[in-house]
């Protein structure tokens, strides 16, 4: 099987639901979908997967409670040892509390995603064509909160249902489910369908993105809410909730009396009958995004795609949750910087959607990463450089940070504080070096311009070099002596400008109170 982080197990299409996009129910409607009579081959995938190192399980259907040996399959499932089982369910059964009680006597660790195809009653029987179908989930929802149970929601975003998502807040928050999820229905699932069905079904991308909005905007911040398959270009706002492909999952299916599938790579599957536009290939998003259904693309075509450039992602995120698209620029032009000896080569990698790392090789490497706010070596509007390893050899690792520095000037914007040789290891007294950190975090300072740390007298002398925007210079330093730490300035003219003089204030504001102030010893 190979090593994956979960295995799904499909027990069947029997279903007692007729959902308007999916391929269990009408399989269910026209008698092909059967109850597995026999649980021996369902232990058996599950001894298989567990011994290949899979320890979340997801059991799901069809409607996998209404199979005759559900309870034992769980049952047996827990023996094995998994650490988290999800129980992938519409509520016909977990509607009573009993069966959810005969459910955890069996032990182990429960998710219970509920299958809600609508956040209003109206919305989720329209598209389940089962009448009390949301007042199941419901009642499930109020036994599972009082037993403290985890709780996720699952809904297939179609014509049917979309314009009722701005409701799910009120109806989820109050039974405290973790995770809300809403997919586009991927036409390769929902069955045999006619193209007035699918036309029927698929809503046009671009309906969905007010609603979303609501959605989005009616829950907390920090509520997991995930939007699967929907293109970013739709809602580039909604980036940091849409999501394409999930953790690695392999998924086995029964149909009928013990007729099992050979097992998939279900995201790898999920993705056969999608492509990108041809526009996409200068989205920023590119990368992460699978595009669109090929059916999709036969309905509606693919007008609303427009690629997301440098320009439209600054304005859509200004908070630039995604620093490491906004970065994309710096990362593309390290093809023309040559690291310093002792450097050979250069690479990154984005490590998150806020962060890239950026190691120059070499037998003493140098690693660093850009971020888009916070603490770090060196700081500018576009970012912050973060130091995570450094050679011995401070000097070179200081010449490679201030040629990268320097490489990246056109895309700087304002300097905070430039790179100094306090970033490494043993050049500056301690007592300096706590100062300077300070120094660091309070900057700017004012409307002077910090460009440039020197280090003298064996690390116990710092001193920054800074200038107003009329070019006028002003040198402020610390000094380590026998009575503790000195301080000073000196001025390029006399009088100093209003800006070098505010500047200085600043400087003496953020130093400790214990510090000596700017100001003791000073000279023009």
């Amino acid at each position: 099987m190979g090593r994956k982080t979960e295995l799904e197990i499909q027990l069947g299409h029997m279903c007692n639901n007729r959902c308007v996009f999916c391929v269990s129910g009408q399989q269910t409607a026209r008698g092909r979908a059967l109850p597995m009579l026999d649980p021996d081959p369902v232990y058996q995938h599950l001894e298989a997967g567990f011994a290949s190192g899979h320890r979340k399980l997801t059991l799901l259907g069809g409607e996998p409670t209404l199979q005759p040996g559900f309870l034992n399959v769980v049952e047996h499932a827990v023996r094995l040892g998994f650490e988290e089982i999800v129980i992938f369910t519409n509520g016909v059964k977990t509607a009573r509390r009993s069966f959810v009680e005969d459910v955890l006597r069996l032990g182990g660790q429960f998710t219970w995603r509920l299958s809600f195809q609508g956040a209003t009653k109206e919305a989720h029987e329209r598209t389940t064509g089962k009448p009390g179908s949301f007042d199941r989930l419901v009642a499930s929802l109020e036994h599972l909160h009082a037993l403290d149970q985890k709780i996720t929601v699952n809904m297939c975003v179609v014509r049917s249902n979309f314009a009722s998502v701005p409701a799910f807040p009120a109806l989820l928050l109050r039974y405290g489910v973790v995770q809300l999820h809403l997919d586009m229905v991927r036409p390769s699932d929902a069955g045999e369908r006619t193209d007035e069905e699918f036309a029927a079904m698929l809503p046009r991308y671009s309906d969905l993105a007010a609603p979303l909005r609501a959605m989005i905007a009616g829950f907390p911040e920090g509520f997991d809410v995930n939007i699967g398959n929907l293109p970013y270009c739709i809602a580039p706002d909604l980036a940091p909730w849409i999501h394409h492909d999930g953790q690695p999952t392999l998924t086995v299916a029964v149909d009928g009396q013990n007729q099992w599938s050979v097992p998939w790579d279900k995201y790898a599957v999920k993705r056969q009958d999608k492509r990108q536009a041809s526009t996409c290939e200068r989205c920023l998003f590119a990368p992460r995004c699978s595009g669109i259904f090929d059916r999709y693309r036969a309905l509606y075509g693919e007008d609303e795609l427009s690629a997301i450039d440098g320009p439209r992602l600054a304005a859509v995120d200004p908070e630039r949750r995604f620093a490491a698209l906004h970065f994309e620029k710096a990362v593309a032009s390290l093809t023309s910087f040559a690291p310093p000896a002792p450097f050979t080569g250069i690479r990154s990698q984005a490590l998150s959607d806020r962060e890239v790392q950026i190691e120059l090789s070499g037998a003493a490497p140098l690693v660093l990463s850009l971020r888009a706010e916070g603490p770090g070596a060196a700081r500018c509007d576009a970012f912050t450089m973060v130091l995570h390893r450094v050679p011995a050899d401070a000097a070179a690792g200081l010449r490679a940070l201030w040629g990268l520095w320097e490489h990246w000037r056109p895309l700087r914007g304002r300097v905070v504080h430039p790179p100094g040789l306090d970033a490494f290891r043993g050049q500056l007294a301690p007592a300096l070096l706590r100062r300077i950190a300070r120094l660091r975090q309070k900057a700017p300072f004012g409307e002077l311009e910090w460009r440039r740390l020197s280090v003298s007298a064996g690390g116990r002398r710092a001193a920054l070099s800074l200038s107003d925007p009329a070019g006028e210079e002003v040198s402020f330093w610390l000094e380590e002596s026998t009575g503790g730490v000195r301080a000073g300035y000196a001025l390029s003219q006399d009088p100093p400008s209003a800006q070098v003089l505010s500047g200085l204030r600043a400087i003496a504001r953020a130093l400790d109170a214990s510090s000596p102030r700017p100001g003791l010893a000073g000279e023009a």
